[in-house]
């Protein structure tokens, strides 16, 4: 029996969108310290002290409900029992995780900022700390590049290819969509006049575009794997099971 898109498409969907909850630098290990020079009134520089270690331990928390839900991502793709309708359960269960784990860390960054006025805000944190970077995508021209050494019939190496062009173009406007909306993201958490609203229409944007976005990849991955006999299909993920 042919394994229904394991590794590849495991790996195609890590490329999507992190939690923005878990994207995020710890504080500075010299935290209570920054705060009390940037707050005078100890009673208050104590309240946003605390309120700052809140944060933190809120996006620990996020970070480890996304590992717990992508592993459960995982072991759904990696099963030879799951339904098509298991998978999609799966990735809609990673999606809603991302979505709650996402506002509870800014609710908890919020609960820092209604401590203190602009100023102290734009003081008190270290240049960069909300820039969120991702590594990008890898996995697409590696899938083109190995596709020759497993594929020997001509007719249907070109055919595989063409499947794997539509597979990075899917990829690539994801990675398109994903650098945006993380862009958008920063600047919200550094805006001092960002409201919660704001980040909620955010992340329900961002949520509804990564459903398309894991679909059309998902769909892509398995196209290709109709394309290729099962030898040829193992062959291929053995070749990418080394993908970072």
């Amino acid at each position: 029996m042919m394994r229904t898109k394991p590794l590849l498409a495991v790996a195609l969907l890590a490329i999507g969108y992190p939690s923005f909850a878990v994207a995020q630098e710890r504080l500075p290990a010299d935290w209570e310290q920054k705060v009390s020079s940037v707050v005078k009134e100890p009673e208050r520089a104590r309240k946003v002290a605390e309120a700052g270690r809140k944060y933190e331990a809120t996006w620990q928390a996020s970070l480890d409900a996304m590992k717990k839900a992508q592993a459960e991502v995982k072991a759904a793709f990696r099963s030879q029992t799951s339904s098509v309708g298991d998978r999609q359960l799966s990735l809609s269960l990673l999606r809603d995780d991302r979505r709650k784990a996402s506002l509870a860390a800014v609710d908890a960054l919020l609960g820092v900022r209604y401590l203190m006025p602009k100023q102290e805000w734009k003081e008190l944190w270290p240049q960069g700390f909300f820039t969120l970077v991702g590594p990008a995508p890898v996995l697409p021209g590696r899938i083109q590049t190995a596709l020759p050494s497993v594929v020997s019939d001509p007719a249907r190496l070109k055919q595989a290819e063409g499947v794997a062009a539509t597979l990075a173009a899917a990829v690539k406007k994801n990675e398109t969509a994903r650098k945006k909306a993380t862009g958008d993201f920063t600047k919200l958490l550094e805006r001092y006049e960002s409201r919660r609203d704001d980040f909620i229409d955010l992340v329900n944007a961002l949520e509804e575009s990564q459903m398309k976005s894991d679909n059309a990849v998902v769909g892509a991955a398995g196209d290709l794997q109709k394309v290729l006999s099962p030898e040829e299909w193992t062959a291929l993920t053995n070749l990418l099971a080394t993908v970072p």
